[in-house]
């Protein structure tokens, strides 16, 4: 995946998650993302910190 493509994957999830996730599943979600691709993940929760 290119920079630019893995920026809009983090946006359109950190956007999601936002969007009235409780945070017992924004916990989940940053697990499942980290299992994926642990730079991703970090990312997605690095917004949330």
């Amino acid at each position: 995946m290119a920079d630019a493509q893995r920026d809009r994957l983090v946006g359109n999830i950190t956007g999601h998650l936002r969007n009235g996730a409780s945070a017992a599943v924004r916990e989940r979600a940053f697990q499942y993302w980290k299992n994926i691709d642990a730079a991703v993940g970090g990312r997605v929760a690095d917004a949330f910190a």
